[in-house]
């Protein structure tokens, strides 16, 4: 059995989810700044790569179809996906600490999936007049416009995000 990638693979599957979002992102939110765009990337990239692990077939040449399939079910099912990229017990995790000895904790697909799994604390207020953190501030310094208040997965929301972008990558290629 071949593994589950190669780092060509990988960089393959992340440029591609990267041109897929565009489809549905304004071109000055595609950047690493942006909360939005890296979730929905990273959800496209491990379902890429799981698709082309499955299929023997690089992530380049995995149909839109399959992808938009697989993206238009629920987040459950990405995570039964992802399982032989990150392993069982990960796929099916949340919030777990990169730092807290996980294996493979440095290969790019566990780093994205551990990123998407995370879980994103509610604003808490920084000042006597409860006014909220800054949103940047919260989330890595990123910049969030989808769930803004809710504190989930970002695998959990974006997954229907996902499947958005893919059929605007169909519609707009």
């Amino acid at each position: 059995m071949k593994p589950p990638h190669t780092a060509d693979e990988w960089s393959q599957s992340l440029a591609r989810a990267g041109q897929i979002t565009a489809s549905l992102q304004p071109p000055a939110l595609c950047t690493e700044r942006h909360w939005d765009f890296v979730g929905i990337r990273g959800v496209l990239a491990v379902v890429l790569q799981a698709l082309a692990h499955q299929t023997d077939r690089s992530p380049q040449d995995v149909p839109l179809e399959a992808l938009l399939w697989h993206c238009e079910q629920d987040s459950g099912h990405v995570r039964d996906l992802v399982v032989p990229l990150v392993g069982a017990q990960l796929a099916h995790s949340i919030d777990v600490d990169p730092e807290a000895g996980v294996p493979a904790a440095g290969d790019p697909p566990v780093a994205t999936w551990l990123w998407l799994t995370r879980l994103w604390p509610p604003p808490v207020p920084d000042d006597v007049d409860g006014l909220p953190l800054l949103q940047a501030r919260r989330h890595d310094g990123m910049v969030r416009g989808i769930a803004r208040g809710n504190p989930g997965a970002a695998v959990d929301l974006l997954t229907g995000w996902a499947a958005d972008a893919v059929r605007a990558s169909a519609t707009h290629p």
